[in-house]
């Protein structure tokens, strides 16, 4: 490469360790290759004068003020090599803490790396945990997250793919990944591989062309599945076993498959109204013939690992007995049985596999779930379950072990796949219905009413709360239907009764675990969980049987309610104990063995109160939850709605588990992978590797410790009780009492031109709504645009004058909140997330987007405050952690702000320019210019979103 860099960044004084700085000089270097290669002079001329800020007048005027800038093309051009060096920079890293754990790893003689599943398991046991206690927790330990389709992937299927190839050429130039399947002469292979998949990714278009549809969304959550999620989890299971063998020596334990995954792209028909009842059915079907296409791929290959010839060694009359079996159901396999006569395990595996072809040819005749017949019932030799294809999978485990090849059993490829089938089923993932209140409410309206079971003279929406659970509760206690099954209503109702068949569906004749849990959002009542249930029984999900003399309930389904504003949240405890006292609801516990599980909204509260108030609310609603439900006899798991964001509930996952209550840390966690999230977490195996590893970490840790189950003090709780009610004060005072704000924020962000950013099935506003106003947007555009315009504003604002008011009111306040910092995680984890987003906000960024609202006097007047607020939050979480500048126990993530703030100035700068510019002409034409200008207002978006890794 001998071309200019693109930028040439001074990293010398940066701190950064060397072979991560080698690898953005070399990005840096190919990207100006392939600049000077493909593009104009002008396009790296402009940029690098940008950057080194050689301009620096009014943004407004900058289009006008460069020449080159005033065309469209070059814009886009110029915007998108930044974007593009932002993304080889998140590779990069990314590659880096890959390339640190296995230094560590490496070096870990004597203690295994921090916050590894093995370090978990060493501390466990030097904590004086018995093997019996470790294998109790074990099998206790239940960790779910949930692969979620919320808009905030701003990169493309293909972007992403040519990204994964960046990385693949980073790890060969720096020695990996080439001994054996390399040519010999392969030098220079590396920086030819990097050309290449720069050379792809630059003549690949950043933005889509057209909206992401469902299927494009279920296909991306498929790729993560068979690329990476499959593999890492079994990874983690060998984890465990290492890890128990090391510390535990001599042990015998069970490993469960205590990691899964639930999705609910495909399932989500909140606000969404591209889901429907056929999309939810496709889906399921699509996780199914994934699941038996990687058990298939996967048995031919161990087809020919497992080539053990009955001339060398013996075999258990049990897989010779199963083979017999086999070819009974199956019929004979000539070639097979020709080729495979003396290696008997190859054999099985080749019948194994005509059964899970049979199985997927199934598949075939299910595309209209309405069609229900005979043929939806799967038939022989197709394997009706996982279960019979984990049953012959041990069975050839058992025969090896008997015939000293344990090592074949129980170590490599077998023991993946076994844990993988334990883990993923046929199902692959269980996906997750989710729906509004409203609309259950408006549905049983309908119902109802048809039904005649209404007082007279009055309609359902007309019934106070009471009187609205004692309907439902009357009508839940008995077998009848409320309905004929071939009743027509109106297309609302369909709409909403419809996915209930497909549940039912899905349960009969695709796997027990296609789906489990159905998700109501804005649960304010307990009405709203008992009209789910309800509607559940109308498909036949919950049924009356006839036990002895008495009837008993049967349920298939989990019904969990999602609690999302901060009223919500800090009633929510007294919902689920009334709900607990209701005898329907209690009969449909007991039948789902006791268990409840109950979602907590991120998103939504932070919008609602601000960070700190959010965040208090979450943490004490815990506490609540956990306490309620354990006086019930209720098994309780939470489900953490989390955003990729901090404002959004976001930061590091271990961190906040390990800062939940103690008495909520009972092993079982659901949490939501979201967005961006996703694909930054899950696009290269290593990096998903360690990502889960620091999860699976900090649930052992935070339920099996007995010292993780020690009390916050409760003076502590006092305050932090103060400082959420002042704190939630302050931001509302802003954000919904200021009668201007909503100018402020429509002009000081980009958040008119988010929702034409292709990055997701879902409308970002909610339906029904007024079309404007902050009430109606949707939690993730409201972050989106704040990270955009560097203001973070939901990451921060309101907690500086809240702890301001507290050491001015308290006794020595300001050393109870140093003391809260040092001893209690929740308030440690809360400052630090704190610490991060006052970092990443750019106030002279942020103060570029205000001077473009009009009047100026009101964008200089809001700007004013948020300044204020962002000084003073600064300098109490400065006082509070007694550090002389933020995240100093940080120095990586503070070099790597420092890097990239003056490499996102120039992104900003433009889109500051461009949304000035909206007004004219050509930007609103649809003639080709106008479509060119729009591209590159759209484009500045998704750089900045790369700069900042972070969209909402």
């Amino acid at each position: 490469m001998n071309s200019q860099p693109f930028l040439n960044i001074a990293l010398d004084a940066a701190g950064l360790s060397a072979p991560l700085g080698h690898d953005i000089r070399w990005l840096d270097a190919a990207l100006g290759d392939v600049l000077t290669e493909h593009e104009d002079p002008s396009v790296m001329r402009v940029a690098r004068g940008l950057y080194a800020c050689e301009d620096t007048g009014d943004p407004g005027t900058l289009l006008s003020r460069i020449p080159e800038l005033r065309d469209p093309i070059t814009v886009q051009r110029v915007l998108r090599a930044f974007t593009v060096f932002f993304q080889l920079l998140n590779t990069a890293q990314q590659k880096e803490i890959v390339r640190v754990n296995r230094e560590r790893e490496a070096h870990a003689g004597v203690a295994p790396r921090p916050e590894s599943i093995a370090d978990a398991v060493r501390v466990l046991a030097e904590a004086g945990v018995s093997a019996q206690e470790m294998q109790a927790t074990l099998l206790r330990t239940d960790i779910c997250p949930t692969l979620t389709a919320h808009p905030t992937e701003a990169r493309r299927r293909s972007v992403l793919d040519k990204l994964q190839a960046v990385a693949e050429a980073l790890a060969v130039e720096a020695g990996a990944d080439r001994l054996w399947s390399g040519p010999l002469a392969a030098h220079g292979q590396a920086e030819s591989d990097l050309r290449r998949a720069l050379t792809e990714l630059w003549q690949t278009d950043e933005l889509r062309s057209t909206p992401l549809t469902v299927e494009d969304e279920v296909r991306n959550v498929l790729y993560y599945l068979e690329h990476t999620i499959l593999d890492v989890v079994a990874w983690l299971h060998e984890d465990v076993k290492a890890a128990l063998t090391r510390y535990y020596p001599g042990g015998a334990f069970e490993i469960p498959p205590f990691l899964t995954y639930r999705s609910w792209v495909g399932g989500d028909r909140d606000g969404n109204p591209n889901v429907t009842a056929d999309v939810t059915w496709r889906t399921l079907l699509s996780h199914k013939r994934v699941g038996l296409g990687a058990w298939r791929q996967r048995c031919a290959a161990l087809q020919g690992e497992l080539t053990q010839s009955l001339r060398q060694t013996p075999v258990s009359p049990e897989l010779l007995d199963s083979i017999a079996s086999d070819r009974e159901a199956v019929g004979s396999l000539p070639e097979s049985e020709r080729r495979f006569a003396l290696e008997p395990y190859a054999l099985k595996l080749a019948y194994m596999q005509v059964r899970l072809d049979a199985a997927m040819d199934h598949l075939d005749g299910l595309e209209d779930f309405r069609a229900e017949g005979p043929a939806f019932v799967p038939r022989p030799p197709a394997y009706s379950s996982a279960d019979e294809l984990l049953d012959d999978l041990r069975l050839i485990q058992r025969s090896l072990r008997a015939n000293r090849a344990a090592v074949l059993a129980d170590e490599g490829p077998l023991a993946r796949l076994v844990a993988q089938v334990a883990t993923f089923g046929f199902h692959l993932v269980s996906l997750d219905v989710r729906q509004h209140s409203d609309e259950h409410s408006a549905v049983l309206e309908e119902i109802l009413g048809v039904a005649g079971v209404l007082p007279p003279g009055r309609t359902y929406g007309s019934l106070d709360e009471g009187e609205r659970v004692r309907l439902l509760t009357a009508e839940l206690s008995q077998p009848r239907p409320l309905l004929l099954r071939d009743w027509s209503g109106s297309d609302r109702a369909r709409n909403v009764l419809e996915v209930f068949e497909v549940i039912r569906h899905a349960q009969r004749y695709l796997s027990r675990q296609a789906v489990t849990a159905y998700v109501i959002s804005m649960t304010h009542g307990v009405s709203d969980i008992l009209e789910a249930l309800l509607l559940a029984r109308e498909a036949g999900l919950l049924r009356w049987s006839l036990l002895g003399d008495s009837l008993e309930m049967e349920s298939d389904l989990d019904i969990v309610p999602l609690f999302e504003t901060i009223d919500d949240l800090n009633s929510c405890d007294k919902l689920m104990r009334s709900l607990f006292s209701n005898r329907a609801y209690r009969k449909h516990l007991t039948a789902r063995a006791a268990f409840q599980e109950i979602m907590l909204g991120y998103s939504d509260s932070s919008k609602d109160g601000g960070y700190l108030a959010a965040n208090w609310a979450l943490h004490a609603t815990q506490s609540r939850l956990a306490s309620t439900c354990r006086k019930a006899g209720i098994q309780l798991r939470l489900f953490h709605g989390r955003g990729g964001t901090v404002g959004r509930g976001g930061g590091r996952a271990n961190q906040a588990i390990l800062s939940q209550p103690a008495r909520s840390s009972n092993g079982r966690i659901r949490f939501t992978e979201q967005g961006e999230v996703v694909s930054y977490r899950y696009s290269l195996p290593p990096f998903a590797h360690r990502h889960l590893e620091q999860i699976a970490n900090a649930v052992l840790l935070s339920f099996g410790h007995p010292r993780q189950r020690l009390h916050a003090r409760s003076e502590w709780h006092n305050a932090a009780e103060l400082l959420a009610g002042e704190s939630r004060r302050v931001y509302r005072e802003l954000v919904y009492d200021d009668p201007e704000f909503w100018d402020f924020y429509t002009q000081a962000t980009p958040i008119a031109h988010i929702g034409g950013l292709s990055i997701g099935s879902r409308p970002a506003r909610r339906p029904g709504g007024r079309g404007s106003g902050i009430d109606d947007l949707r939690a993730i555009p409201w972050v989106f645009a704040w990270v955009q315009s560097r203001y973070g504003v939901p990451g921060w604002y309101g907690v500086g004058s809240a702890l301001q008011w507290y050491a001015d009111r308290q006794p020595d306040g300001l050393q109870t909140l140093r003391a809260m910092y040092k001893g209690w995680p929740f308030f440690r984890t809360l400052i630090d997330d704190l610490q991060l987003e006052l970092l990443r906000a750019h106030m002279p960024t942020a103060a570029m987007y205000a001077a473009s609202v009009r009047p100026s006097s009101l964008g200089q007047r809001i700007d004013g405050v948020i300044e204020r607020e962002f000084a003073l939050t600064r300098d109490w979480a400065l006082r509070i952690t007694g550090a002389p500048e933020l995240l100093e126990y940080a120095q990586a993530v503070r070099t790597m702000v420092s890097i990239r703030n003056p490499i996102v100035m120039p992104l900003n700068r433009l889109q500051v320019a461009l949304m000035e510019s909206w007004g004219q002409l050509a930007f609103l034409s649809d003639d080709e210019e106008g479509t060119a200008w729009r591209d590159a207002v759209m484009l500045s978006i998704a750089g900045v979103a790369a700069g900042m890794q972070s969209t909402g």
